[in-house]
């Protein structure tokens, strides 16, 4: 059978295989528990073996990487196969080094260089490619100017004049090439000229032993260099070798290998009893202790045996020395002898510890994140522009167990900015919170509780894209609420906090720069006070791995003005982690408030305007969300 044909052979068995095993194993995925399919059998012969092998290891696209440890465990395997190791050390062994006779021989070697002529005199080596052509091309335009005054009452014939005119008006354009001298030096592209019989500047150094000749045509040179090599004999399989000891260096290492292999080669050798039981043992030419192996028979009588190995094709057997072999009986309980022992047993005195009654704990967590968008060219539009978010909270919370109170102490500030091409630096979220709540408890899940909740920015605010006129700033406005109530935690992580009376207080300290009817409170006055009640319902929770959500509740009901009318504070932040330091961070904020006024355009965009003359204004839900890929940590 011809190669083709035996290799079409293997690649329709391998082919076969494959489908099988693709069908065996959607049989066995649809099959039910007690089925059970017919075994697949594979046969082969030694050499149809080896040649199935051979085959795949020339695939290249069967291997993800060449030097995969199964692909070179299949060669040597297919090595071995094909001559045993045995006869490889044989050949190797009775290799006549001495034939091999290096000589220092001189040898010649060449390189060739293509060559580009800028001219009839001046070329460059051409061994990098060029962007542009060295060449600079330059136009003079001429104009013949003739004196009309010589052709004095000859301009008068029709026929001459016509021929003066057309003189007078010709042009010429003079075309000149020149070599590009300063884009070659950029290129570090050196030129020579053939300058009599020599080449200026030279196209090697001086000191270099190399010749340089031109070929016929002037279109490449040759750089021939003459140098000294050992060289082995011709009888000998090596050619140029790396110094006149190399035959006996590979002999000596290869009889080092040859050596080490042979030590190295092992025989596993399994030894069992009886019942099955046993462990292997290795035959190798290094004579190591004695093992120790128990042997036993259906009686499960055992006796110990050491065994050696003081060659490769050698076993020792040593028996223990003192054995006594008793078999199992039955035996009265009068004739076993029972001894008991009562111990000394006896107690230590304790000393209970100290309990601390009132304790402190602090967190500290920052989420950090950076958005970058760069356009240029870009032809659907847009602007390049760079966001930060820094969000950072610190706790610091008091618990007395003796007492039976909590004192939770938190700040948080959430700042924002955007630097865009064309509007600068702006802010766009600017939040500074103080929180803080004192529980004393009355109940097992209810507390008597006094919050304090204070609210207000760091920077100036604006109504973009007028930055001229700030709307807000610090403490303008800043609201604070003070409250007394009861706080009950109907289960884990979910805490709803009643302040049944509250005061809250919305000022503007500059009521000159910052417009405070904006803000809900009246003209010509700096604050707004109002007496009402407080609901704050907190919870956290988790989804999904990761996953977690926090959901903020606050409302606020005027028991003196419209108490109808509650304002909502509500913010929720969703927050999946994946990886160490990063997350994705998603911030809902949502706010209502009565007091707060916004004027009323119609479809137009011209304001609404009331009987009296002035704008219509009515209060509005307030909306701020976010979105990014957050670095946070806590300490």
């Amino acid at each position: 059978m011809s190669f083709v044909m035996r290799y079409f052979f293997i690649s329709l068995i391998g082919i076969l295989l494959v489908w099988s095993s693709v069908a065996q194993t959607g049989r066995e995925i649809g099959a039910n528990e007690n089925d059970t399919l017919p075994p697949q059998s594979i046969t082969f012969t030694h050499s149809a073996a080896s040649e199935y092998i051979i085959n795949l290891l020339k695939l290249d696209s069967l291997w993800r990487e060449p030097g995969d440890t199964i692909h070179l465990s299949l060669s040597r395997l297919i090595d071995h196969y094909n001559e045993p190791f045995d006869s490889v050390g044989r050949r190797l062994s009775g290799f006549d080094y001495e034939a091999v006779r290096p000589e220092l021989t001189e040898l010649e070697r060449h390189d060739t260089l293509s060559l580009r002529w800028l001219n009839d005199s001046v070329f460059i080596v051409d061994t990098l490619a060029l962007e542009k052509e060295p060449f600079i091309t330059k136009q003079t335009i001429v104009t013949n100017e003739i004196d009309t005054l010589s052709f004095w009452g000859l301009d008068t014939i029709p026929d001459v004049k016509m021929v003066i005119d057309s003189i007078r008006q010709a042009r010429d354009t003079i075309t000149e090439v020149f070599i590009d001298s300063l884009y070659l030096e950029s290129r570090n592209i050196r030129m020579h000229r053939i300058i009599g019989q020599e080449v200026q500047p030279p196209l090697l150094p001086p000191e270099s032993r190399k010749q340089v000749s031109f070929l016929s045509d002037s279109a490449r040179i040759v750089i021939s260099e003459r140098y000294q090599e050992f060289v082995a004999d011709g009888d000998s399989p090596f050619y140029v070798v790396p110094g006149e000891m190399m035959p006996d260096s590979l002999r000596m290492a290869v009889e080092e290998l040859l050596h080490y292999t042979d030590n190295r080669d092992s025989i596993p050798l399994y030894i069992s009893d009886a019942r099955g039981e046993g462990r292997s043992f290795w035959l190798t030419n290094n004579p190591d202790d004695l093992s120790r192996y128990w042997v036993r028979n259906q009686e499960n009588d055992s006796i110990t045996i050491w065994v050696g190995n003081p060659s490769r094709h050698e076993i020792q057997l040593v028996l223990e020395e003192d054995i006594h072999v008793e078999r199992m009986g039955k035996v009265t309980a009068e004739d076993i002898p029972i001894t008991t022992l009562e111990p000394e047993r006896s107690l230590l005195s304790l000393q209970p510890l100290e309990e601390i009654p009132g304790t402190w704990r602090y967190n500290l967590s920052n989420a950090f994140t950076l958005n970058q968008n760069y356009l240029s060219n870009w032809a659907r539009g847009g602007e390049s522009s760079l966001s930060s978010l820094l969000d950072l909270r610190g706790r610091a919370e008091y618990r007395n167990i003796e007492s039976e109170i909590n004192w939770t102490n938190s700040a948080r500030l959430r700042y924002g900015s955007v630097l865009s091409e064309e509007f600068g630096f702006r802010t766009n979220t600017d939040i500074f919170e103080i929180n803080s709540q004192f529980n004393k408890e009355v109940g097992e899940k209810i507390d008597f509780s006094s919050v304090f909740y204070g609210k207000t920015q760091i920077s100036k605010g604006y109504n973009y894209p007028n930055d001229s006129i700030p709307i807000s700033k610090f403490f303008s406005p800043g609201t604070f609420t003070v409250g007394v109530g009861f706080e009950y935690e109907p289960f884990s992580n979910t805490k709803i906090n009643f302040s049944a009376l509250s005061y809250r207080n919305t000022f503007v300290l500059d009521t000159l720069e910052i417009n405070q009817r904006a803000h809900g409170i009246e003209r010509g006055k700096r604050s707004r006070q109002e007496m009402g009640g407080q609901l704050v319902i907190k919870n956290e929770m988790s989804l999904m791995d990761d996953l977690k959500i926090e959901n903020s509740v606050r409302l606020f009901s005027n028991y003196l003005k419209n108490p109808q009318n509650v304002d909502v504070d509500w913010e929720i932040n969703l927050e999946k982690r994946i990886s160490w330091y990063f997350t994705v961070r998603m911030n809902f904020h949502f706010i209502y408030d009565e007091n707060i006024l916004f004027p009323v355009y119609d479809s137009q965009g011209d304001p609404v305007t009331l009987p009296d003359g002035s704008q219509k204004e009515v209060p509005r839900l307030q909306f701020k969300q976010f979105l990014g890929i957050t670095m946070s940590f806590s300490i």
